[in-house]
């Protein structure tokens, strides 16, 4: 080797390894540059994903909590129902004492009204029995029924009210009757203070009547002066007793509507 030669030698081996470092510190940084890209696209894509799931966990998170106050809302509302329940249900319950109360308190009057009932009918019917007997004092036909008197009972069936009748008194005598037989129209023995004479064409013999202040009487008679619906005739035996009596109106109440036959009276 000349020295020419040697001389060209060294400055071309110091090219050749600077050309192969340049090589290699490109590669290098190219491989470096990759891997930073792979690294930092995998660390974007943990960073999207964790991201993503920090937002549904927050959303979750947010609905929860939303869900937890409606809750808290709603749990609220059925404590305050609960209580307007609870003070209903006290207010019911004391009701319901005052009403067994005031039941037990009407049973005791009503137990109490059914005695003075009792008492009042027992007292009409005694007052009815007397004035029948009253009636039944004085100059008697040749035939007559004595009425035995009305039985005890629990009540006064009054029937139908048919209004305010045009009363009067009459005796079975010759003077009031042609006659002093005591046979009524219907046939029957007249019956003091229990026969009245109606108008034929609007109650039919055997019809009952409830009178206020005379009592029960049967349509057993007829009489020329009792003429119309709202009229009656009430036998009696003494005069006296009939002319005090006179005219007046009675309320009439319809018991039972008669058949045309006298059948067994008894009240």
């Amino acid at each position: 080797m000349s020295n020419d030669e040697a001389s060209l030698s060294g400055p071309l081996r110091r090219s050749r390894k600077h050309r192969f470092f340049k090589r290699f510190l490109t590669y290098f940084l190219f491989a470096a540059v990759g891997i930073l890209t792979v690294i930092n696209l995998s660390i974007y894509s943990w960073y999207s994903e964790t991201k993503k799931n920090y937002q549904e966990a927050f959303l979750k998170a947010e609905n929860a909590s939303y869900e937890n106050s409606n809750l808290t809302a709603e749990n609220e509302a059925l404590k305050n129902d609960y209580n307007l329940l609870k003070k209903e249900y006290e207010k019911i319950l004391k009701q319901n004492e005052e009403i067994s109360e005031l039941i037990q308190e009407l049973k005791d009057k009503n137990e109490e009204l059914e005695k003075i009932n009792k008492e009042l009918v027992e007292d009409n019917i005694e007052l009815q029995n007397s004035l029948k007997t009253a009636a039944s004092i004085g100059i008697k036909p040749q035939s007559y029924t004595n009425f035995e008197g009305i039985s005890t009972r629990g009540s006064i069936e009054r029937g139908e009210y048919i209004g305010k009748f045009l009363g009067t008194f009459y005796t079975p005598s010759a003077a009031e009757c042609g006659n002093n037989k005591g046979i009524t129209r219907s046939g029957h023995p007249i019956i003091p203070g229990i026969s009245v004479a109606i108008d034929e064409e609007y109650w039919p013999f055997g019809t009952i009547f409830y009178i206020k202040g005379l009592g029960y009487t049967v349509a057993m008679d007829t009489g020329s002066a009792i003429k119309g619906k709202y009229r009656f005739d009430f036998a009696v035996f003494d005069k006296d007793f009939a002319n005090k009596m006179g005219k007046s109106y009675w309320d009439v109440y319809l018991v039972k509507l008669g058949n045309g036959k006298i059948e067994d009276i008894s009240f």
